[in-house]
Formats: structure tokens, sequence, C-alpha cells
């Protein structure tokens, strides 16, 4: 007799899925959105995402010295929050000057006009 796979829709919630549902997460990532005034805390861009400075495991989830702590979490921006935790390789080697004008990151006194 085949026994049938659970879809997906019927598995149970891990517990950090759980976590970040709960009031509990919900009102300290509210603290630190207002702490940093909406701006990410590495770039000073707008701030999207609550960052764990330790990260947050199944091990340490239940330490609220961890898991909810003010001083262990931070408002970063997308990007900020990617090279945090070293997403999606390489970014690329050009930005922005203050005029506008596109520039390689290594060397922003020279513009590519």
């Amino acid at each position: 007799m085949k026994r049938r796979r659970k879809s997906k829709k019927h598995l149970k919630p891990s517990k950090i899925q759980r976590f970040y549902k709960s009031d509990l997460w919900h009102m300290a990532r509210a603290q630190v959105i207002l702490r940093a005034k909406g701006r990410c805390e590495k770039c000073g861009g707008v701030g999207t995402e609550v960052h764990h400075k330790i990260h947050l495991s199944i091990q340490n989830i239940d330490d609220v010295s961890v898991s909810i702590n003010p001083e262990n979490l931070m408002l970063l921006c997308k990007d900020c929050h990617n090279k945090e935790h070293h997403r999606f390789g390489k970014r690329t080697p050009y930005t922005f000057d203050e005029e506008g004008n596109l520039v390689h990151s290594n060397n922003k006194e020279n513009s590519l006009k």
C-alpha cells in the first residue's frame, strides 16, 4: 500500500514561520521601524526588512535576547539585507554619483557621461 504525501497546503508551519506571524514579532518589528524612523540603518534608504544581527535559528528562537531584543534587530533596505545574508552573488560595479551620473563604484570621481 502506497502512502500519500501531504500537499504543502497541509504541512504544519515551522516554529520559525509561526514566530514571524506572532504578535510578539510584529510589535518588536514595529519598535525597530519607529526607532530607525523608517530608514535603512546601513545606507539610509527606505527600510523594509528587520534583520537579526545574531541570525535567528531553531536553537535560539525561544531566547528573547536574540529573537525580539531591539539591540539585536536593525532595519535594512532589501539590498542591504541581501548583502548581510550574502544573497545573489556579486553586485554591479556601478552606482550613481550625487548628480545622477553613472560611475564605477571604486572610483566615483570618474563619472561615465
